[in-house]
């Protein structure tokens, strides 16, 4: 597969465009988008894209109410950036002036293509799916633990933060 061939797919999935002589402005089917990549075969990872998309998404201290915000908390006479979602903070790092929420967003998420096998409560299963954008296999059903094999772009370290952060 070529990179001619997956901006094809990105531009059927690009709806609601508008020319002006300022800018230019359109609409991702995300969902659809994500479900035919996938079933061309290419690896790639559009979690939280639709969130990212959003005007002022990379800045601090934002107050979205169903994406993740970077936030600037004081602990101890000293500042950190956390992500923020909903009643969830997870600290990244100590406070810089130079530091981009945009750069941290990116460093958040492995280029590697990952295998592991992870057991999970079975009503993660749906989340598992949205984050990555596939559907782990299933190895085993235990007490109410499936044990799955997932692939993806997240380590199994990252994969279990964003199973106890969102």
């Amino acid at each position: 597969m070529t990179d001619e061939n997956a901006l094809d797919i990105i531009e059927s999935h690009l709806y609601n465009i508008n020319f002006s002589s300022s800018k230019i402005s359109f609409e991702i089917d995300i969902s659809e988008l994500s479900k035919n990549l996938y079933q061309k075969g290419y690896k790639f990872n559009l979690f939280m894209m639709n969130c990212s998309l959003r005007a002022n998404f990379f800045e601090f201290n934002q107050n979205f109410k169903d994406c993740p915000n970077f936030k600037i908390l004081k602990y101890n006479q000293e500042k950190f950036i956390y992500l923020n979602f909903k009643d969830k903070n997870f600290r990244l790092k100590k406070f810089d002036s130079v530091d981009q929420p945009h750069k941290l967003w990116i460093n958040l998420l492995n280029k590697n293509f990952n295998y592991h096998q992870s057991n999970i409560d079975s009503y993660n299963y749906n989340k598992i799916v949205k984050f990555t954008g596939n559907n782990p296999k299933i190895l085993s059903y235990k007490n109410n633990l499936v044990k799955i094999e997932t692939k993806s772009y997240f380590s199994k370290k990252q994969f279990q933060f964003l199973l106890n952060f969102f």
